[in-house]
């Protein structure tokens, strides 16, 4: 069987598994935010965003994300994705396209009848062009156009998401965030005119304690895209177009409500809004970053800018606060900084500590003797032999019975013997007993009714067969079963045994079986003898009573068992029962052979990983181990062996028919009752086992962590803060959410912190006070807790940092300076195309 695409991404979703990092969602998250992604690229940040946040937050954090496009296409495949989990679904997409569009520049904009307030701010020389449904093709005008077309409704999706969002919040705070590229003909065409509806509404609604901030991709961010940097034109169109946005940005970033003769102008048909006040709260700027081997992929960037909004959405703090408080959180310091008005530009790194990692590790290794045992079911099996016994049980008796046993087969229609009366003397010796002529109408219409009771008896068989085959299923697995049934070349088998086994034994003592006529010999001798003799002996009347009696049933049992058996062989019934087996075991082997094999290469992949993340940053430790030396009991194996178990066996309608199985929800529940185990500081008690001089048990580690001091706990975590740290150092690269031009530092704020994981009390201690030491000096206030957040970010947040620094400013600049006169579409407002400020540095 080929597994669909669908089942294929939950093997990758064991990746996302976490154990010990989890703590209450109302703790680790700080909500009322909306994230609002603009055209292809922000879109694809906040689609990056809320996968990762999925399963982590509830309906009561109030995280919501919003996708505006044009690119009909797009948003399509968005929406099937969601379907699976991993897009934005219909009610979190708004469209600004509208099939009127198609033919309204047609002719160009002159001699189109529009409404003058659509797009009076358009070039009346604007040329003729087509719009489709697949965007606006980098033209920020047409994006523009395509906003003010579609207002009249977008407006009332827009405003009600808004509705939404501040109506759930609780505290009356709503946070709002729009992640755009700068260089797209939507995004950056609806970027000034979207944001300031918004702020717009905020301000009729009266609401006072709403933030508005962006996160603005530039064009570098695409240059690893070897279509954009093999096409001069576009390359310099997109960069341009980036220069014009940023232009008009910076401009309204200083626009405040003093400014007097300044301000913001948006028209639509009858809408008409002005507005004079700072464009953004906060706004980050997101730049191409390169490496040794050139440009990193646009998909690594959209996934680090959605991780970082994701600390905007947790609980994390920044420094401390006065008498040991915590300090502010992030969010705070990334909307309130005292620049309002310049631009801050975030570079996070992380020292990842891989809990993770080391969670897969340790699964793996209880994993491994778990899938072992769905293998190992032997024919020796107490079990397996009861099962085999409960089905073939009375075929086995009766077909290794002689003729004239006695017959208990589960069928009607077998002749009750009891029912015979024992005849007397006389009636024999006149041959007026009918005994043998009242059995053979008997066995006459049982002859008829043959073929419907050998049906009955195989159908007997079959369900008992599947009753017990079930009960392997629930209770071992499907190998199990295919090992009970034992075809050869199937499952664990090389040749036939169980099952197959016992009804190839079985099918030969039926054709070893020979019919006989013993019985009516014996009948017919005692009629002989008592026709020329009379006993007068009380004593041997009953003897021929007896013999004569026994004699008719015996052969009334034979002429039975005869039929039966023919029957069985006319209908052959054990090959039926054998190719019943042999599909049952065929289809088990196709349907979980590659999903078995992708759920165990997926937790090795996992393991092997998570090695190799380990092995430099734990280059220190006396050993890879990181469970205690007594913890994988056979309890814990058997407990994630049933675990497995239940995952094949409840999932299999779902395999054979191409659904998706959960194997992520599955396996986190098992892996989570059983890691669980470890206790009270279990990633510290893991990372001990590895740090520790010899390998503890759990006994030993539960020791080590049940007083508030212990000296050989606090030498470990030095040990293991020491290698966490410099291996980080020498290893890990910044995370660099923009590039900045050397010097940057000059004049500009700077806010660095130490966020350290609250889970991990002693192992943060030892990170505190290794970084608080030489060679580091850092300020203890730089250092702070964070619920729920296994990484040491050394995070340094810069304020108020002029666009001039940013390294890819040149590169637009240039672009913009050399666009021909022809490209219309550069300026979404061709009246206010030269803004007054140019910006700072800048020549």
């Amino acid at each position: 069987m080929i597994l669909i695409d669908t089942q294929k991404e939950e093997f990758t979703k064991l990746k996302d598994i976490r154990i010990f990092e989890k703590l209450d969602n109302e703790q680790r998250y700080n909500g009322d935010l909306l994230v609002i992604g603009l055209g292809g690229m922000g879109s694809q940040v906040v689609c990056d965003m809320k996968g990762m946040l999925m399963g982590e937050i509830t309906p009561d954090d109030n995280i919501q994300y919003l996708m505006v496009d044009s690119d009909i296409p797009a948003m399509e495949n968005m929406i099937e994705a969601s379907r699976d989990g991993i897009g934005l679904n219909a009610t979190e997409i708004i469209s600004i396209y509208r099939p009127n569009l198609e033919n309204l520049l047609v002719r160009g904009i002159k001699e189109n009848p529009v409404h003058p307030n659509l797009a009076n701010w358009m070039r009346e020389d604007f040329p003729q062009i087509n719009i489709d449904t697949d965007g606006a093709k980098g033209n920020r005008q047409i994006g523009r156009l395509m906003f003010s077309n579609a207002y009249e409704d977008m407006r009332v999706l827009l405003f009600d998401k808004l509705e939404e969002a501040h109506t759930r919040s609780k505290s009356g705070k709503l946070d709002i965030i729009i992640v755009s590229g700068v260089a797209g003909g939507t995004s950056g065409g609806i970027l000034t005119d979207l944001t300031y509806n918004i702020r717009a509404y905020i301000r009729s609604k009266k609401w006072n304690d709403v933030r508005v901030g962006a996160c603005l991709l530039m064009p570098d961010v695409l240059y690893s895209k070897r279509e954009i940097v093999s096409n001069p034109d576009l390359l310099a169109n997109l960069n341009a177009n980036g220069y014009a946005t940023l232009k008009e940005v910076d401009y309204y970033m200083r626009l405040t409500s003093k400014d007097k003769d300044e301000r913001y102008i948006f028209e639509s048909t009858t809408h008409k809004l002005t507005i004079r006040e700072n464009i953004f709260d906060a706004c980050l700027l997101i730049s191409g970053k390169k490496d040794e081997q050139g440009y990193i992929p646009d998909g690594v960037i959209y996934s680090d800018v959605a991780y970082f909004l994701t600390k905007l959405a947790s609980v994390k703090h920044v420094g401390q606060g006065g008498d040991g408080e915590k300090g502010k959180l992030l969010r705070d310091v990334f909307f309130d900084g005292e620049d309002r008005g310049y631009y801050k530009i975030i570079n996070e790194s992380d020292y990842k500590i891989p809990i993770k990692q080391i969670e897969n590790i340790c699964e793996y290794e209880i994993f491994a003797e778990a899938y072992k045992k769905l293998h190992e079911l032997s024919e020796d099996d107490p079990q397996a032999k009861e099962s085999r016994q409960k089905v073939f049980g009375e075929l086995d008796a009766f077909l290794t019975g002689k003729p004239g046993d006695e017959i208990k087969l589960s069928v009607n229609g077998i002749i009750p013997i009891r029912q015979f009366e024992k005849p007397v003397y006389k009636m024999i010796k006149k041959n007026q007993d009918g005994l043998r002529e009242n059995m053979g109408r008997q066995l006459t219409s049982m002859k008829d009714r043959i073929p419907i009771m050998i049906k009955s008896l195989k159908n007997h068989v079959l369900d008992t067969l599947n009753a017990e085959l079930e009960w392997f299923m629930q209770k071992k697995g499907p190998y199990a079963v295919m090992d009970i049934i034992g075809c050869g070349g199937i499952g664990s088998s090389e040749k036939d045994r169980g099952m197959i086994a016992d009804i190839d034994r079985l099918s030969g003592l039926m054709k070893q079986y020979q019919p006989t006529g013993e019985y009516s010999r014996i009948i017919e001798s005692i009629k002989d003898i008592v026709a020329k003799r009379f006993f007068t002996f009380p004593s041997a009347k009953r003897e021929t009573e007896n013999g004569y009696y026994d004699a008719c049933i015996k052969e009334c049992l034979t002429l039975q068992r005869n039929m039966l058996i023919e029957g069985m062989s006319d209908q052959d019934m054990f090959g039926d029962i054998t190719r019943f087996l042999r599909a049952k075991a065929e289809r088990l082997e196709e349907l979980y052979a590659q999903f078995n094999e992708d759920l165990k290469n997926a937790v090795e992949d996992l393991a092997a990983n998570g090695k190799r993340i380990t092995g430099f940053l734990l280059k220190d430790a006396k050993q890879q181990e990181y469970l205690p030396s007594d913890y994988i009991t056979q309890d814990r194996v058997d407990e994630l062996y049933k675990g497995i178990v239940k995952l094949l066996a409840d999932n299999e309608s779902n395999i054979d028919n191409g659904r998706i199985v959960p194997v992520k929800q599955e396996m986190e529940r098992v892996y989570k009752n059983i890691l669980i185990g470890v206790g009270m500081y279990a990633p510290e008690k893991m990372i001990s086992v590895a740090f520790a001089d010899k390998r503890p048990t759990l006994a030993e580690l539960n020791m080590m962590f049940v007083s508030p001091t212990n000296e050989t706990r606090a030498e470990i975590m030095d040990r293991a803060a020491k290698a966490f740290v410099e291996g980080a150092s020498e290893k890990t690269a910044k995370k660099k959410l923009c590039i900045l031009k050397p010097g940057f530092k000059v004049n500009i704020t700077n806010h660095k912190y130490i966020s350290l994981p609250a889970i991990m009390p002693f192992f943060s201690e030892a990170v505190t006070k290794l970084l608080t030491a030489p060679p580091y000096k850092e300020d203890r206030n730089n250092i702070s807790l964070n619920t729920g957040d296994v990484a040491i970010s050394v995070d340094d947040m810069y304020i108020g940092v002029p666009l001039s620094m940013m390294a890819c400013i040149d590169d637009m600049r240039k672009a913009y300076e050399v666009v021909p006169d022809s490209y219309l579409g550069l300026h979404i407002d061709e009246v206010n195309k030269d803004m007054k400020t140019e910006f700072p540095g800048v020549a």
